[in-house]
């Protein structure tokens, strides 16, 4: 196996620094993000806890709090999609495709930037959810920030394999809001898995959808009696978020490495 240059690393920073850098452009953009998410879980979140009946030993308004979470981090990382696309568009992509850096390294340098910069936007926003929640186990925080980069990655690795081999705006935006549409809605997000259970392939459906097991993930670490209510037992979730991000960050880099070309977008 090649060992791995240090010209190899420095390329690789550079393509992170990348996305990161266009993050520090938006502080304007994130900073009402975090206002108007800030306002949705004050008002929304009350008035909603208000009218939903609580599960025995189940804090409903917390719950709403991981889920709304879960579903800003996985459309954040989701908005690289459109960001690739418009580079494709200003001829970004190929431009990149033509520098003297290596596709397999060009690849993951794009995941991991994308998914970096996405887990820093949404950390203003987790911020406020701990303050709402008052975890008392340092540990979990830790560990519940792995588990949200690793499903931002994951999520960020599907963009880039949609929209790199799909190589049109007008399909990324029609095939990417199917996509989210489907996936926030068919999820555990806003109703614990015994609920939705009542309707079969609804329940299905979340099983099978990475949004449920990283919002119920989050709900056992910060909501201990949360555990009889997730859909996923803690192993499952925590297989299917390492999964996710593996196997989407694999399939990205394995586009990019052989099958872009550039001037293939139109």
């Amino acid at each position: 196996m090649r060992a791995v240059s240090s010209r190899d690393l420095v390329d690789l920073l550079h393509v992170i620094e990348w996305d990161v850098r266009k993050l520090s452009r938006q502080t304007l953009f994130v900073a009402m993000r975090t206002t108007w998410f800030i306002l949705q879980v004050i008002v929304l979140g009350t008035s909603i806890s208000l009218l939903v009946r609580s599960f025995p030993g189940l804090n409903y308004y917390d719950f709403y709090l991981l889920g709304v979470f879960t579903a800003l981090v996985y459309s954040v990382s989701i908005a690289r999609g459109y960001e690739i696309a418009d580079e494709f568009d200003e001829g970004i992509v190929e431009y990149h495709l033509a520098l003297p850096v290596k596709r397999s390294t060009l690849a993951l340098g794009r995941v991991l930037g994308g998914s970096v910069a996405s887990f820093l936007f949404t950390l203003p926003m987790y911020a406020f959810i701990m303050f709402m929640i008052r975890p008392d186990n340092v540990f979990y925080v830790l560990v519940s920030l792995v588990a949200i980069y690793l499903f931002s990655a994951g999520v960020v690795g599907l963009v880039i394999t949609v929209v790199l081999s799909v190589k049109s705006t007008d399909a990324t935006d029609i095939l990417m809001g199917v996509i989210d549409a489907l996936l926030v809605r068919l999820s555990t997000v806003f109703y614990p898995a015994p609920v939705i259970a009542k309707v079969l392939p609804y329940y299905y459906a979340s099983l099978a959808n990475p949004i449920s097991s990283v919002s119920d993930f989050l709900r056992v670490l910060f909501l201990p009696e949360y555990v009889v209510y997730a859909s996923l037992p803690p192993q499952g979730q925590v297989a299917y978020i390492v999964g996710l991000a593996v196997g989407f960050s694999y399939l990205a880099i394995y586009v990019i490495s052989h099958k872009l070309e550039a001037g293939g977008w139109r």
